[in-house]
């Protein structure tokens, strides 16, 4: 199992070595990370210490360090956070793709009209809603939501936290409006 040519001692180890150390350089690359030039320290960064702090993947937070910039419009500064990776998997129920390509059309901005069987697009298009109080198409999409927006809250003092370090006051006043949003009315 795990891909183990044989269960000796060497396999074991061997596969150990290379499962750790693609951890740590996944890590790296996600600027959580400094693996110094010994190759044997490994010091935490301010990145890795707020994806800790707000249990989040190193993916999204390498995804807002990357992609999150001072004066983002609020429609692409949404995009960016319901890309988290902790949205993944929120369930796209069968012919959900459809209530949802209905629900886009209620709703102000627009989404990839070819991705509405993706929970990043289902959770872009529950936010939405929230926000302008749309109509949920069934009950399902309200429990759903409840589990959007309790994930909001951290994904946004996250980014709220990035735009701290990077000192982007336009962008702590977009993160600070959706951030309450998503905490109104729950």
């Amino acid at each position: 199992y795990y891909s183990l040519e044989d269960i000796g001692h060497d396999s074991i180890n061997k596969f150990l070595s290379n499962l750790v150390e693609r951890s740590l350089r996944d890590l790296e690359c996600s600027y959580c990370i400094e693996i110094k030039e010994d190759d044997q320290t490994v010091e935490p960064l301010t990145y890795g210490r707020i994806a800790s702090y707000y249990y989040l993947k190193h993916e999204t937070i390498r995804k807002f360090k990357e992609q999150l910039r001072p004066e983002l419009p609020l429609h692409d500064l949404l995009s960016v956070l319901t890309d988290a990776e902790e949205y993944a998997e929120l369930p796209v129920r069968h012919n959900e793709d459809q209530l949802n390509s209905q629900l886009a059309q209620q709703l102000p901005l627009q989404v990839n009209p070819h991705s509405f069987d993706s929970a990043h697009t289902k959770t872009h298009l529950l936010l939405q809603a929230h926000f302008s109080h749309a109509q949920l198409p069934c009950s399902d999409y309200s429990t759903d939501t409840k589990t959007v927006l309790d994930n909001a809250i951290r994904i946004c003092q996250v980014t709220y936290c990035r735009a701290l370090v990077s000192d982007s006051s336009l962008e702590q006043e977009e993160v600070f409006w959706l951030k309450e949003g998503s905490m109104d009315g729950k």
